[in-house]
């Protein structure tokens, strides 16, 4: 290791030290319990009686903590029809907390039905997160929520806040559009949403639901209404949840100033009219009913989220849903802004309720400037002053892939390897025994300490959102649409951008990150659309092997866990299981035929 990595590596384990000395005096243990079953209802007015809610509520609840806390999360596998789930805590580092990270088959064996599990892990992040299903496309059912974890003190002040979380939405069940999705008249293009949803709210045109012998109820047809008081600033929490849509979110009238990036403080706010977001990203915003430069004074103002279908693959008469023109992609919600407001700063509840807003009903044209400003994420500096390292140790080139598999499957895949699960024993567990893992899983060998340098080229139709576990990252440079491979003579790169988790590559083009390697362990990083990581967009970074070896115990939980499988029993090694074939079922990402 150079003497500037270790300068490097010394300043940032200072830094995160220092966040870890934060006042702990209130420091607890947060419980939650998250029981997972079918629910019935109708998101968009189009009856569905398989809703994957979490204690009896779509979304599923918003879970809360304070930096220093350790959250203690009781999932209980509820649902009816014997499926097997885990949950994957979205941007959480889980630093020495390996087994927590909920990717199922990769840190744990799945939760089998009628069977409980803890998760339990400490949170020095402060910002905003979610957490969803990492079994198969459950989460695309509804099996997601908020996680948001406050700092002491915020990064910024603000009187009140509201969490908005966007959505696309199925009428299929997550089983029909994964067994479309991965046959060969798909030609690997994903299930085209129905609809949009804000919170879980939207509407569906009726018509279109008779067509497909569907219900609709326009009485169950709302949009949210959030009440602010004029002289109150407040945080807007913004998450795409979605399966596959990307959303311009903007509100009439008012500029937002964004403080957080998923989960990352930004230095000084960024202001804009519209903000694209991609699946699996997430952003604060600072807002004030009187922050309008148009000089409105009314007291209702339009929340957009407007579904970009120019992201959306789409071929003509190749898709499980027939009628993809039936999608409203113009998605809103109301502010309404109150005079008065005698609270005091601090965080405080705002009142949220919901309006009949249904498929009849016109959305009026933009309200604001005609000269919109679209956020420029690379101005979006971290709070946290460490300095992108100006060297990498490693670097690796991917290309986000599809091709036809030996069964005409078209498959998602990083340089022609689709990423396959195991389905004997998970990967950190495979770690830990001293295996190699599998080729089929694109294992990237990357030490601990060093300065990681991912280039990322998208040479086919339609955007890719790429999430790393483990780790966030900074983005050095991104193309435009049609903007080509990566082309270090011709593409400039910063050391001075955005830090996430999560980076939208766009449409045959590329991105550049980097990290360092400081978090030993097996890190999935994947193309956040479902569809594509369900047919194997994916790779695995295998990062201190040998620290992880030495290190790091199976937890009892997780052995407890597997055994449930009734596979797995114990070697004369406590720190070692035995298993054998658990069976595809469980796969995150796998052909129906794969034993």
């Amino acid at each position: 290791m150079t003497m500037s990595a270790k300068l490097y590596l010394l300043f940032t384990y200072v830094f995160l030290s220092s966040i870890e000395l934060l006042p702990t005096s209130q420091a607890k243990v947060v419980p939650y319990t998250l029981d997972v079953y079918y629910i019935s209802g109708a998101p968009d007015g189009i009856h569905k009686d398989k809703i994957l809610g979490i204690n009896g509520q779509f979304p599923g609840p918003t879970l809360e903590a304070n930096v220093g806390d350790t959250l203690k999360i009781t999932v209980i596998n509820s649902i009816q029809d014997s499926q097997n789930t885990s949950i994957h805590w979205h941007g959480i580092h889980q630093q020495g907390s390996l087994f927590e990270d909920g990717s199922s088959m990769i840190t744990q064996c799945p939760l089998p039905p009628g069977q409980s599990m803890v998760y339990r892990f400490k949170v020095t992040q402060a910002g905003t997160y979610w957490y969803h299903s990492h079994v198969n496309s459950q989460y695309t059912e509804g099996m997601f929520g908020a996680l948001v974890v406050r700092g002491s003190p915020e990064a910024y002040k603000y009187d009140g806040e509201f969490t908005l979380m966007l959505s696309d939405w199925y009428h299929q069940t997550a089983h029909e559009n994964e067994a479309w999705h991965l046959s060969p008249p798909s030609r690997g293009v994903p299930p085209y949403p129905n609809s949009g949803l804000i919170n879980g709210m939207g509407r569906y045109p009726c018509e279109f639901a008779r067509l497909m012998n569907r219900t609709c109820d326009m009485d169950q047809q709302f949009r949210p209404v959030i009440k602010l008081h004029r002289d109150k600033l407040y945080r807007i929490r913004l998450l795409n949840t979605a399966a596959v849509a990307s959303f311009n979110f903007s509100v009439d009238y008012h500029t937002l100033r964004a403080i957080e990036v998923d989960g990352i403080d930004v230095a000084q706010p960024v202001s804009a009219h519209v903000v694209p977001i991609a699946a699996g990203q997430r952003y604060s915003f600072l807002f004030q009913c009187k922050d309008n430069a148009e000089g409105k004074n009314e007291s209702r103002y339009l929340i957009r989220a407007n579904l970009r279908t120019e992201s959306l693959m789409l071929i003509e008469g190749v898709n499980i849903n027939k009628y993809p023109e039936a999608l409203m992609s113009d998605m809103t919600a109301v502010i309404e802004c109150v005079d008065g407001g005698h609270h005091h700063r601090g965080r405080n509840p705002v009142e949220m309720t919901r309006e009949k807003f249904t498929c009849v009903d016109i959305v009026p044209p933009y309200g604001g400037s005609n000269d919109l400003e679209y956020i420029d994420e690379m101005k979006l500096v971290p709070l946290d002053g460490i300095p992108v390292p100006d060297y990498f140790d490693q670097e690796f080139m991917v290309n986000a892939d599809f091709h036809e598999d030996h069964e005409n499957i078209r498959r998602g895949s990083f340089n022609r390897t689709p990423f396959v699960l195991p389905n004997d024993k998970p990967l950190l567990m495979q770690l830990l025994d001293g295996k190699s893992l599998p080729d089929n899983v694109m294992p990237l060998e990357i030490n601990y300490g060093s300065v990681v340098q991912l280039v990322i080229n998208n040479p086919f139709f339609g955007p890719h959102p790429f999430h790393l576990h483990g780790h966030h990252f900074w983005i050095l440079g991104m193309g435009g649409w049609y903007d080509g491979s990566y082309d270090p003579t011709k593409h400039n790169l910063t050391i001075h951008g955005v830090k996430r988790d999560t980076v939208l590559v766009q449409e045959q083009s590329w991105a550049v990150i980097r990290f360092v390697a400081d978090n030993p362990g097996v890190w999935m990083f994947h193309c956040h659309i479902d569809w594509h990581v369900l047919s194997g967009m994916a790779l695995m970074f295998v990062e201190g092997a040998d620290i992880v070896r030495n290190t790091t115990k199976i937890s009892d939980e997780a052995l407890r866990v597997c055994k449930m499988h009734g596979h797995y029993h114990e070697s004369q090694n406590d720190n070692e299981i035995v298993s054998h074939d658990i069976g595809s079922n469980i796969l995150h990402y796998h052909s129906p035929h794969h034993h």
